[in-house]
């Protein structure tokens, strides 16, 4: 009688614990897959960012050189414009939710 009684809490206790660790490696995963997510986004915009530099850079070595704006010129600063606005929103999101 003792021994199935000792066995019965054994059994009791032990999935008491494989539920805990089961649910704190589940909430672990779920936290590192939303800081993946998180830096993935950031090296989005990142690289959205030096793209826009980039081109700024390039319509103003073209307007130089040929001493006038162009069509290229505005393209860029609007793709800068969007690039920029794009990761002050992210760095607003992600400064709002520490």
């Amino acid at each position: 009688m003792a021994a199935t009684i000792i066995s019965i809490c054994a059994s009791i206790i032990s999935g008491m614990v494989l539920f805990f660790l089961k649910r704190y490696f589940d909430r672990r995963e779920k936290e590192e897959k939303e800081r993946d997510e998180v830096f993935a986004k950031e090296n989005i915009l990142i690289m959205k960012s030096i793209e826009a530099i980039g081109k700024l850079t390039y319509a103003d070595a073209i307007a130089i050189r040929d001493g006038k704006t162009n069509g290229e010129m505005k393209e860029a600063i609007e793709a800068y414009k969007k690039a920029d606005q794009e990761l002050y929103e992210f760095l607003l999101e992600q400064n709002s939710k520490k």
